[in-house]
């Protein structure tokens, strides 16, 4: 990574490419007939909270939860952003 990027701008690209390459594994799975290559693509990794995280303060509560949803297609999406901040600028 160059010097004069900075970590949101780096942040940014990768998490740019991950969504885009999850929607593309979307339209993957739209696309093509039901096979092993099909279900490879659209295999999912989860991570993160089931349950939200919640905080009752009395006067105001506070709810919070975060999932993360990938498949391999995304996963590849970051590895392109990955390159665009490797090989470029």
């Amino acid at each position: 990574m160059k010097k004069n990027t900075t970590i949101g701008y780096a942040l940014g690209i990768i998490i740019l490419g991950a969504i885009i390459g999850g929607i593309l594994g979307e339209l993957f799975g739209l696309v093509l007939p039901e096979s092993v290559v099909k279900e490879f693509f659209l295999r999912k990794f989860e991570f993160g909270l089931d349950n939200p995280l919640s905080f009752d303060l009395n006067v105001i509560t506070f709810s919070f939860s975060l999932m993360l949803r990938m498949n391999v297609v995304s996963l590849i999406g970051i590895g392109f952003g990955y390159y665009f901040l490797r090989y470029t600028r």
